[in-house]
């Protein structure tokens, strides 16, 4: 997958439904669909015809906004919890105008969300619907360039994605996709990897990824990040269905 466009940074949302899909549309329709899982028939079963099809509609649309996750983002609040670039952040800080290349060793950031809509009917809450975000990028190959404190290039890598979506338990969409990250997280600001008090007063104008959290082999990322540099906007484009697995009956 190659960059087209380099104004459009690459969310969850794109990854799972695409550029050209009405995301909300097709979340409703799977909401309501006889094999969607007997745990949203429960949720919803008890409510007329019209009003299933209504907090449907309504629940998908706020699930779609709250899928735009930047997934540039996720990576870059894994990166910042990584001893081996902290450290060469701290070093190139310290000496203006130098830049180091930092090799890193296979390793999986992760993003976990279990957000939940509630369905209200003349200002009552009828029903709960429990959703279910799961990221997995699996990253090698990574080799990334180090200036003034900020994450200023990556050189080669590349990354596996599996996005998936659950409702009330079950697993509705399920995508893969390989990223090449040299084509995909551009950097021409930079983005910071220390504590923003850590650089000269007004000296920082680079991106602003939040903080994310190392844990052993992995990263975990356990909130919606904040919006990363300029990233391409093609890149979901080579993504494939993976059938879900594991449905509870």
């Amino acid at each position: 997958m190659t960059p087209t466009e380099e104004s459009s940074t690459p969310t969850a949302l794109d990854l799972l439904f695409g550029p050209d899909i009405d995301a909300a549309k097709t979340l409703a329709d799977k909401i309501l669909s006889p094999g969607a899982g007997q745990d949203i028939g429960r949720a919803l079963g008890h409510l007329s015809e019209m009003t299933q099809k209504a907090a449907a509609r309504e629940a998908a649309t706020t699930v779609a906004a709250l899928l735009k996750v930047d997934l540039t983002g996720v990576l870059v609040r894994g990166w910042r919890e990584h001893r081996d670039i902290i450290s060469a952040a701290r070093r190139t800080l310290a000496a203006p105008g130098s830049t180091e290349v930092v090799s890193m060793s296979t390793h999986e950031v992760t993003l976990e969300q279990r957000p939940s809509i509630g369905v209200l009917v003349d200002g009552q809450q009828v029903a709960t619907l429990e959703l279910g975000l799961s990221i997995v990028f699996d990253v090698d190959a990574l080799v990334l360039g180090i200036s003034g404190g900020r994450l200023v290039a990556v050189h080669s890598g590349n990354c596996d994605i599996t996005a998936t979506l659950a409702v009330q338990g079950t697993d509705l969409f399920v995508r893969n996709a390989h990223l090449e990250l040299p084509g995909v997280i551009s950097l021409r600001r930079g983005i910071r990897l220390l504590p923003i008090s850590a650089y000269p007063s007004g000296g920082y104008t680079g991106s602003e990824p939040s903080g994310g959290q190392y844990t052993g082999s992995g990263y975990q990322a356990s909130e919606y990040p904040a919006e990363g540099d300029d990233a391409s906007a093609s890149w979901w484009l080579g993504a494939r269905s993976v059938p879900p697995q594991n449905q509870r009956a």
